[in-house]
């Protein structure tokens, strides 16, 4: 098969630079966070539960909740 490509050969050595900005050792998942930046909050949008939870609003279980402002509700009552 011609043209084709081994996963070898995209692999880099350590030892070479990343690029002209720096050596390969230097990685953005090594840097510690920076104290004065506020990280996004993270907040689902849907919550599933195989037992069963109760909307906020009409109290119905259902397996599948949705976020309404502060609520998690079912989907007759999300506010599409």
């Amino acid at each position: 098969m011609s043209g084709e490509t081994s996963l070898d050969e995209f692999a880099r050595d350590e030892s070479e630079p990343a690029s002209a900005d720096g050596p390969a050792s230097e990685s953005t998942n090594d840097r510690e966070p920076d104290p004065d930046v506020d990280a996004p909050s993270t907040v689902p949008t849907s919550t599933w539960h195989g037992d069963g939870a109760d909307c906020d609003r009409c109290g119905a279980r259902v397996d599948r909740r949705w976020r309404d402002g502060d609520a998690l509700v079912c989907a007759d009552c999300a506010s599409w």
